[in-house]
Order: structure tokens, then sequence, then C-alpha cells
């Protein structure tokens, strides 16, 4: 029997975005010690993908949505089930089964998708009940799950906020645990460990599992970029809650000053065929036209880099930026792009507001710029670009970080959950009823919350002082 089962919600393959690495990646690290199965959608498999999945030290299953029997079948011969995103509202199946229930929740994809939304649906109406089917999606997921994961302190904290909420910490999840381990796991996005020597090695020693290129092979590629340019990066794709237009606005500033300067967009579409076009890319694209923001300086790749081949179009690079706008998504978000700046050495230009910035201005990688502001992304894009000093030695502070993210670290406690889990030592907490999460939603004003807790009120009144019994009848009369 295998042990654990991991859910992908996203295209696993050659070309691959953040949900599909994070389940391969966590699949490789957890191989070493369980036997393991990833589980992908069956979208059009590729000589590619059938060679990188060949590849796989696991078993890999290909799901799909029409046929929720076949990935339910493979579920019961598991012990362990971890999914992700949208799993079990395709796959309610999952839900029933026996099984600890891990829900990976890195992604809070229903703040993501209020966003999306704002351009894709015009009506009000029609968005809050899209959100609304979002939500209960999400609600779902933190209802059933016995085990969450996610990215950051901030987003634990979210996740605690939430599950709170849904009567899923009490006094039984205190008694098990107060720290609340049991429950919530900190499993950041990671990256595979890397070197880059010097500022003029772009060809620096290949990365484990990567496939060979050579600069001949960018070249070719981007014909654009020549070797005396200073490149900037922005490395994945262009979604509703980014800002481009700052980006490109600053593009055109910080070229007076350093005409070297060129920018390269590295996806404006996504390998999951599902996933809807972003309105994002042909604004972009139009406001580079509209500032002389030639396809020679501003380029838009149109396709997706190969999981294992974007290795030396970041080692090309010199500086990675990640421009934002600040609100409420920005503050629990977990920008994985940066973890491949982080992976490949790249000085980073980041907006203020997400974990991301917070460890740039400590660690010293690059510079944090306020939102919105061009002068000041301008004036940073020009200082790191006109300082190849600083940039060595922002590569050099980078070492040292890397290290906490090396997925071998940043899986470990899922791991250790897995195994005390398989081990026997699980406790599985009570999940609340939906009856009974809608009476905490309706608190003690609503009569139904009355009627349920006088059924239980009167017995434990009787054992508590005088004092306190009349405070309870003041809040039943209120």
């Amino acid at each position: 029997m295998s042990e654990i089962l991991l859910v992908s919600d996203d295209v696993v393959g050659a070309r691959m975005a953040g949900p599909g690495i994070r389940a391969w990646e966590m699949a490789r690290v957890l191989a070493r010690r369980f036997k393991v199965v990833l589980a992908a959608p069956a979208f059009a498999v590729s000589e590619a993908d059938r060679a990188f999945l060949d590849e796989a030290p696991f078993e890999v299953f290909l799901y799909d949505a029409a046929r929720p029997e076949l990935l339910l079948r493979r579920a019961e011969s598991v012990r362990v089930i971890v999914v992700q995103g949208y799993v079990l509202s395709k796959f309610p199946g999952l839900r029933d089964l026996d099984r600890p229930l891990v829900a990976d929740i890195y992604d809070p994809f229903v703040l993501e998708t209020l966003f999306i939304h704002q351009r894709k649906i015009p009506n009000l109406r029609d968005r809050e009940a899209v959100h609304l089917h979002d939500l209960g999606v999400f609600n779902e997921l933190l209802r059933r799950g016995d085990h969450f994961l996610v990215a950051s302190d901030r987003q634990k904290d979210l996740v605690t906020g939430c599950l709170l909420s849904l009567g899923r910490i009490g006094p039984e999840a205190l008694d098990v645990g107060p720290a609340l381990d049991h429950l919530l796991s900190v499993v950041p996005f990671g990256i595979e460990e890397t070197s880059r020597s010097s500022e003029s090695d772009v060809s620096s020693s290949p990365i484990r599992g990567e496939a060979s290129s050579s600069p001949a092979d960018f070249q070719s590629q981007f014909p654009q970029i020549k070797d005396s340019d200073i490149l900037l990066l922005w490395g994945g794709v262009l979604s509703s809650w980014y800002d481009p237009e700052t980006l490109l606005r600053a593009m055109k500033t910080a070229r007076e000053a350093d005409p070297r300067l060129k920018l390269l967009f590295l996806s404006t579409g996504h390998p999951n065929p599902l996933v809807p076009s972003m309105d994002a890319v042909p604004e972009a694209k139009r406001l580079a036209a509209e500032l002389g923001l030639t396809p020679e300086v501003v380029i838009f790749n149109d396709g997706w880099i190969e999981y294992r081949r974007r290795g030396p179009i970041f080692q090309r690079a010199d500086i990675g930026v990640s421009i934002h706008k600040t609100h409420f998504e920005t503050r629990y978000a977990f920008r994985t792009r940066m973890l491949d700046y982080l992976k490949y050495g790249l000085p980073i230009v980041g907006t203020e507001g997400d974990v991301f910035a917070e460890l740039v201005a400590v660690e010293g990688l690059g510079r944090v710029v306020r939102s919105g502001d061009v002068e000041d992304l301008a004036g940073a894009l020009v200082v790191l670009a006109g300082d190849p000093g600083e940039r060595a030695a922002i590569r050099n502070r980078m070492t040292a970080v890397r290290e906490r993210f090396h997925w071998e670290r940043t899986v470990a406690p899922l791991a250790a959950w897995c195994e005390r889990t398989l081990a026997g030592d699980f406790i599985p907490l009570r999940r609340p009823s939906r009856d009974e999460i809608a009476l905490v939603c309706a608190g003690p004003s609503d009569p139904a919350f009355r009627d349920r807790m006088k059924g239980w009120a009167g017995p434990l009144a009787r054992r508590l002082p005088a004092s306190i019994r009349a405070r309870l009848r003041r809040f039943w009369k209120a």
C-alpha cells in the first residue's frame, strides 16, 4: 500500500506553474522517506511531459475530472492524502474516505479570485455569486482538513482566524496542543541548491536535475538582448494583482539615465489550459507601445519556459523584479517567482507590503520600493544597474538566505507530521457540521442559537457560582 497521495490541482510536467511545481517537489522530498503517489490532471501530455514524468522517483497518476472514480479508487489504497486548490470540490468523494487529509493552502485562492473576477465579470451580483462559491470551496477545505499547510507566518495568522471562526479551534484543539502544531505547519515554497560564482559567469554549474543549455541557446531565443545590456527579469505571469504599469513607466524614466536597461516578461500565458487569459497582458503591451518602449527594449515572451530549462534565462538576467499593488492580497501572498530570483542569485527589486519585501529589506537582497511610485522604482533600477559591485555583494548575501528555502528544509514539517501520523500518533479533531458553523456565524442574538445553547447550559450553570449564574441570566434576557 502506498503511504501518501498528493493531488495537484494544476499541471505537472515539463511546463508547470507554482502549484504543480510545489506538488512535484514535495513529492520528490517525501519519496525519500515514504512511498508516494503524485496525482495531476491529465491534460494533453507531450513527449517532453512524458520524459519529465518518467524520471519521477515516485508513482505519477494522471487523473481525469470526468472519471472521478479512478482517482477515488487510487486514493483508497493510501494512508494520507494531501490536496490543494479546488481538488475537494472536484472530487468530493475524497472527503468521505477514512484517511487523514492534509490541505495545502499556501495559495489562498479565494483572495486571488476576487481580483481576477473584478476584471472578468462586470456585474457585481454575478461577482458576489462567484465569490460565494469560491468561499464555500475554501471553507469546506478548512472544515474537512485534518492538517493545514501555509507558506508563511502571515498566512498562518490568516488561516488560524478562519479555522477559529469555523469552529475548528476550540477546547478539543486546545487539549491536543495549545501551539496548534498538530493542526498547522508553515511549509514555504522552496528551491533547489544552485551556485553562481561571479557576475560574468552566466553559464555556471548546471542545476541538479536541469537540462543543460548554453548562452547561445539564450541568444537564439532572445536575440534582442545583448551581452552589454542590463536585463531586468519578470519571472512569472502577469496576474491581475501585479502592477506592470508602474514598472513600464519606471523603465522609460530609468532608460533615460541608463539606456542599457531592458526588461523581459518571462511568460504571458499559463501552462494550464483552464486558467483564463490575464487582462494585464494586452494592457501592458499597449502601454509599452504608448511609452515608446519597443520590442527591442521590453520583451514579452508568449510561451512558457520548461521547468528544467529556465535556468539559463535567470542566470543571464541581472535584476529580478516583482512590482505589485498594495492591498490585502499582497499581505498574504507568497510570490513564488521570488524563490527563483533567490535560487539564481538575482538582486531583487520589489514593492513593499508582502512577506518577501521584509526579507529583502532585512537581509539586504536588493531594493524595496513604494507602491505605485514611478520615481522611486526608476531610481532603484538605475542605482542597481550602475553598481555591479553591489549586485555581486547581494548575491553573496543570498547564499546564506538560500539555504533556508531548500525544499528538503521547507518540507520537513510536513514530513515529520506524516511520520507521526503513519506511526499511529494521530488524533483526528471533530469536524463541525454545517449546521454548527451556521450557529457560530449566527451568534447569540439568533433564536436558533439560544435554543441550542439552552439544551446544555442549564445543567452546566447549576455547577457555577451564584454570581456567574446571575450574569448568565442577564445574558439570556438581553
